[in-house]
């Protein structure tokens, strides 16, 4: 079976108190494809947490900081996609 490497670069700039993000992929990944890839990431995050305790509070954490991204209208208002 051939392996293929797929990366995912992500840049972040903290300016006036906000945070932009800047992915870069691998040409030809779709969005799918990112989406799964930082989602692996962060579930490999998630498992180095020493107990299920807190495997379960960082979970909470996170689907928390999600929901507050989708929840707040000015998270996403100056969002650019370049394909």
């Amino acid at each position: 079976m051939e392996e293929e490497k797929l990366s995912i670069t992500v840049d972040v700039t903290l300016r006036g108190g906000k945070f932009f993000y800047d992915l870069m992929a691998k040409r030809g990944m779709n969005m799918d494809e990112i989406i799964s890839v930082l989602c692996g990431g962060l579930a490999l995050s998630i498992r180095s947490k020493e107990t299920p305790e807190l495997q379960g509070q960082t979970l909470r954490d996170v689907i928390g900081h999600l929901e507050s991204e989708f929840v707040n209208v000015d998270s996403f208002s100056d969002i650019e996609l370049k394909k």
